[in-house]
């Protein structure tokens, strides 16, 4: 069997998502999308045509125009079947009546006849309802998705900036990224001088040449000319390392958030890839590989299966018709996707293939935009009323995971002209690369609402009726990317600098002598490339057993304290430590709720962690690193609260919508961690009373008696 590749042009997409398969193989076996029960109105038409114009994509009103005229000839089909249909039942009544009394009779004949021409009549009838119907349903899944009301309509640069996070080495980089006034367009962003103090370009950090300079790895863009073509490269040795382990990192990161990981195919059919929303945007530009088991010159005819731009469509096909349960109370372990409940969440590292690497000019060097790389993906099922939710969620593992691999970044909330035609609202984050003395797209968030589950009939149950499910993607890591970002943010000629994050990936092992990780008790002495850097490991397991030392010592003084206040109390020294530990929740809980509601209503969760990273980066700049790790902790906890209290976000008409409680609870968390000092004193004063009053009683009620001792 030959295996053909060849770039797609935009005529072999035409309409090959409703052109009949001539074999079994190659047949949907799903139903037709949309359901033919799915009718529209003239307000729909003019709703693509808007949605069209926002996202800056062809809206073919001769099609538009042909609509109505589909509808008015399939209602008058309609009424003639009908009119058949009663005939041919009064025919069939008829004809047994004939044949009793007059089993000659020319009627007899006349009528089976005529019976059997209205059979033919009612076929051809069907067929051309059905054509009629299937050209009505191709005209109308051309169409994009709606656009949320809050995306910014436009070009790229109206795109709002949310949030700018410098998670780089604090050694490496002294100067951090000042506080903004966000959002903002890109546009303006772009005019503000402050940022680019700390983050200024150097060519000489190209990670080409970063790269170029290293005896243990390469990337090779020369051979891959030879071997395949412009923009296939060959990564070597660490490179290659790097390509491993930080897909295992991602990967990693997404199984602890709760996605159940999967392998999917790298070859999938073209018309899975139509119902996910994937067409060619430049009708010159070839976008997709085409594989077929035939030459070229064989056949004029489109292949019926494709190389994958990403993961997202095999993961979707995975899903396709299937109605799910709602059951949120556990979590998805694997095992066949008809066992899952909502939310569905799947990840899959897998290939991407992308024809017009190259082809946008700006963007071409190395291995920023090439045709074939590792990307691992995320995907997400999730009810009518939740994506919204999951959204935010996915958004919050993506910064996770670019956090642990301490890069700069800046989160977008993209404009209408840059959704596809799938995209409801779309996240990217872009990572700061030096070399290029750009910001790059490293991950992107989708939520495609229902448009994929009406073409996939992906559905749940709820209240005894099925539902369309919402469908969601987000890229977990662009591995090519991270590499020219990780390369370019902290280039060296002597070692290769990762961060900790990926030790435990590390095909080399943690000891690899070619690598320093960046990691608290060593930044300090990589960058200065001092000589006593690898005595570090014994010092610290040194440090290690006099912590443990000490960690001793201060646990028997907090046992002699503690005894201490309750005698002085009158308290026993167990429900005395019982009534501190339930005060010191108490006093975290009630605060994190009271807080959150306030910042809701008011919206100020943003404001209120601007001012607190202000406040730390001019009065604790030292504490810059933990002050982030409060908040990642605290986005994690929003995305569980609002995940199982999506009732709540999504119930009266003005309620605060689901990103306003992420951000405020957030920002609630990291305030209750800075009120830590307050909590303890607040426990401690209030410990004995609550022992005494409520613990106490309990205690000896629940405590058996001792008999004396004879």
């Amino acid at each position: 069997m030959r295996v053909l590749l060849r770039p797609s042009a935009s005529r072999l997409w035409r309409s090959s998502c409703y052109v009949p398969a001539r074999h079994a193989a190659t047949t949907p076996f799903y139903r037709p999308l949309p359901e033919p029960s799915v009718a529209w109105r003239t307000d729909d038409v003019e709703e693509a045509r808007r949605v069209a114009q926002a996202k800056h994509m062809k809206f073919q009103e001769d099609e538009a125009a042909e609509l109505p005229l589909l509808q008015q000839r399939l209602v008058e089909l309609r009424k003639e079947r009908a009119s058949l249909e009663k005939e041919q039942k009064d025919v069939g009544k008829a004809i047994p009546a004939l044949a009793k009394a007059a089993p000659s009779s020319p009627d007899l004949a006349a009528k089976r006849e005529r019976a059997r021409t209205l059979r033919t009549a009612l076929r051809d009838l069907d067929k051309t309802v059905s054509d009629l119907t299937a050209r009505s349903l191709a005209i109308r899944s051309a169409w994009p998705n709606r656009v949320h009301p809050d995306v910014p309509v436009g070009p790229e640069s109206v795109s709002q900036v949310l949030r700018v996070v410098d998670a780089r080495d604090a050694t490496w980089y002294p100067t951090r990224v000042p506080t903004l006034s966000l959002p903002c367009s890109i546009a303006d962003f772009e005019q503000t001088a402050t940022w680019k103090e700390a983050l200024q370009a150097n060519p000489a950090h190209d990670h080409l040449a970063v790269a170029q300079a290293r005896r243990d790895g390469a990337i090779d863009m020369t051979t891959g000319i030879h071997t395949t073509g412009p923009s296939w490269p060959y990564l070597m040795g660490t490179m290659s390392m790097m390509e491993h382990a930080i897909s295992q990192y991602a990967l990693s990161k997404a199984i602890q958030h709760g996605f159940v990981p999967v392998s999917v195919p790298d070859v999938i059919k073209t018309d899975v890839a139509e119902r996910c929303g994937f067409r060619p945007r430049d009708e010159v530009a070839a976008q997709t590989y085409f594989v077929d088991t035939r030459r070229m010159d064989d056949t004029d005819e489109a292949s019926s299966l494709c190389l994958a731009g990403t993961a997202e469509i095999p993961l979707a096909s995975l899903v396709a018709k299937q109605t799910y349960s709602v059951q949120e109370t556990t979590a998805n372990e694997g095992g066949f996707i008809a066992t899952h409940s909502l939310p569905v969440k799947l990840t899959a590292l897998g290939h991407a293939f992308r024809a017009e690497a190259g082809a946008r000019g700006a963007d071409t060097r190395g291995l920023y935009r090439i045709h074939q790389f590792s990307k691992v993906e995320m995907f997400a099922v999730t009810q009518a009323d939740a994506s919204d939710v999951m959204l935010e969620a996915l958004r919050c593992v993506q910064e996770d995971m670019v956090q642990g691999l301490g890069l700069a970044y800046r989160v977008l909330d993209m404009s209408s002209e840059e959704l596809g035609a799938s995209a409801y609202r779309k996240y990217d984050i872009e990572a700061w690369m030096p070399g290029r003395g750009s910001w790059g797209e490293i991950c992107s968030a989708s939520n495609c609402t229902d448009y994929q589950a009406r073409r996939l009939a992906i559905k749940y149950k709820k209240d005894g009726q099925n539902h369309y499910a919402h469908t969601l993607n987000a890229t977990a890591a662009a591995i090519p990317r991270l590499i020219v970002a990780l390369l370019e943010t902290y280039p060296s000629k002597d070692h290769l600098l990762l961060p900790a994050s990926l030790r435990p990936f590390w095909l080399g092992g943690p000891t690899d002598a070619r690598v320093r990780w960046l990691e608290p008790n060593v930044a300090r002495h990589t960058a200065a490339t001092s000589s006593h850097v690898a005595r570090r490991p014994s010092q610290s397991q040194a440090s290690f057993h006099t912590s443990a030392q000490r960690s001793s010592g201060s646990l028997e003084r907090a046992k002699q304290r503690i005894r201490a206040l309750a005698a002085r109390t009158g308290s026993d020294p167990a429900p005395l430590l019982v009534a501190f530990l339930a005060l010191h929740e108490l006093t975290a809980i009630v605060p994190l709720f009271v807080i959150a509601a306030i910042l809701a209503l008011l919206g100020g969760g943003d404001v209120l962690l601007e001012a607190i990273d202000h406040m730390v980066n001019k009065f604790a700049p030292k504490e810059d690193a933990v002050l982030h790790e409060w908040i990642a902790r605290g986005r994690r906890m929003a995305t569980r609260m609002c995940a199982r209290c999506d009732a709540v976000l999504h119930g009266e008409e003005g309620a605060p919508a689901a990103a306003v409680w992420l951000t405020s609870l957030t920002a609630a968390y990291v305030a209750v961690k800075l009120l830590l000092p307050v909590r303890i004193a607040l426990s401690l004063a209030w410990a004995p009373a609550t022992a005494r009053m409520f613990i106490m009683p309990l205690w000896r009620r629940w405590t058996p008696r001792r008999p004396p001792s004879t």
